[in-house]
């Protein structure tokens, strides 16, 4: 194919565990010269657990895997796309993070089922096996982040929640690197459509509910300030704005992963030459707070930092001091030595 068609790239559409999906980017001789393009599924998967749980410690234990991608590959990085979403996490990562797998995947189904008494979520599970219970689930980034039955219920509050949940799952996918992918939808926070359950043809398949009939004149409503569709879009606009803008979230095999200070945070630092970013993800419903030594360990002697997100002008405190995070909310931080 490099011969024939050097232009082309090849994708490798594999839904597997993370050791595996690093064999279509080649092996031995062949490493980075097989498919250069591969879903980040993985990463998707473990940010939807962190969501349910508040817990980023599963989402910890697989990165030692998926940094092992070799350079001048890459990942198409993304929450939601027309298929299901699969745990496809091997279960030493889940017992890693101190959980019994079996009961961790349950209370995930459960969860994004809607059916577990703490779920905001609106979804389905799909491919459901009678025998071991195995399933993946169906739905719409805005219903299973809880948008869905915050309007049923008109609770303004929880409108407000479920969109920080959507911006929040959205920024993680597009600075983490590879190649941002928005599904169709998500851009305007469209929730579950429910019609192809009057389609015989498509009845029988409830990964239609996340694959919904465009509605135009709710994506109108993306150009009226005030509207949830408004909020989602020009949120989603600035963080592409904002990857487009930084270099440094470009996929340079630049990422390392901060030490887990706080479990409820997510937190990588994107560096290339003299710029070091901090990308800080808050999946907890409470307030977290991150010691700013998180800032010092990698001894890069950051003093200031600048969130492109919340424009704000920050000064690394002491050890014992704290950069406060709003529940549901992610800072992205460039390091300043002066």
């Amino acid at each position: 194919v490099e011969v024939a068609a050097p232009g082309m790239a090849l994708l490798g559409e594999a839904i597997v565990a993370p050791k595996e999906i690093m064999k279509y980017f080649g092996t031995d001789l062949y490493t980075a010269r097989e498919c250069d393009v591969a879903y980040n599924a993985t990463q998707m998967a473990v940010q939807w657990d962190a969501l349910a749980t508040g817990d980023t410690r599963i989402m910890l234990a697989v990165q030692q895997d998926l940094l092992q991608k070799p350079f001048g590959c890459t990942w198409i990085s993304y929450t939601r796309c027309h298929d299901d979403i699969g745990l496809g996490y091997d279960d030493s990562m889940i017992a890693a993070a101190g959980f019994n797998a079996y009961e961790h995947r349950k209370f995930l189904k459960e969860y994004y089922s809607g059916v577990h008494p703490s779920s905001t979520a609106s979804g389905a599970l799909f491919s459901v096996n009678p025998k071991t219970q195995d399933a993946r689930i169906s739905g719409s980034l805005a219903s299973l982040c809880g948008l869905e039955k915050a309007l049923a219920a008109n609770d303004e509050k929880a409108m407000d929640t479920a969109a920080k949940k959507i911006l929040l799952m959205q920024a993680q996918s597009i600075f983490i690197g590879g190649i941002p992918m928005l599904f169709y939808g998500d851009e305007a926070a469209y929730t579950n459509d429910y019609s192809y359950l009057d389609d015989e043809g498509k009845s029988y398949d409830n990964r239609w509910m996340h694959r919904p009939v465009i509605d135009w004149k709710k994506n109108e409503k993306t150009k009226q300030p005030g509207t949830i569709e408004h909020r989602i879009f020009s949120g989603t606009q600035r963080l592409l704005q904002l990857r487009k803008q930084l270099a440094v979230t470009g996929d340079y095999k630049n990422i390392r992963w901060i030490t887990p200070h706080n479990i409820h945070v997510a937190g990588f630092i994107r560096s290339m030459d003299d710029a070091h970013l901090y990308c800080l993800f808050n999946y907890s419903d409470k307030t977290a707070y991150l010691t700013w030594y998180a800032f010092k360990e990698q001894g890069y002697g950051i003093i200031n930092l600048y969130d492109h997100w919340n424009e704000e002008r920050l000064s690394v405190g002491s050890d014992h001091e704290y950069l406060i995070i709003e529940p549901y909310s992610f800072c992205v931080l460039e390091g300043v030595r002066s």
